[in-house]
């Protein structure tokens, strides 16, 4: 398997968060949407970027989380996926958050 690179940071506010769930083997996992507002440079202009992002939290990470306050801002890493194998709207899987 080509070895390839799919690492997301971004700098967030948490604006929703779903109840716990478990997948079939256990796991805890959480939902939730995350806020971006900010400035990035492209074609030497700055370009004004507001989104809301889709993302889920699987196992020990989901605890960080679940204590975050609804506004809280912090550094969510993780990766870019389908959200299932039929549907392929993409979901942010936080692996790691860093409050601010």
């Amino acid at each position: 398997m080509k070895r390839s690179s799919n690492l997301l940071i971004l700098t967030a506010s948490l604006i929703a968060k779903d109840a716990i769930r478990y997948t079939p083997a256990g796991l805890p996992v959480i939902h939730c949407q995350l806020h971006h507002d900010g400035e990035v440079g492209e074609a030497n202009q700055m370009r004004q970027i507001r989104m809301n992002v889709e993302a889920v939290a699987i196992g020990d990470i989901h605890h960080e989380l679940v204590t975050m306050d609804l506004g809280a801002t912090a550094r969510f890493e993780g990766f870019l996926t389908q959200k299932t194998l039929r549907n392929e709207r993409l979901v942010f899987h936080i692996t790691k958050i860093t409050l601010n």
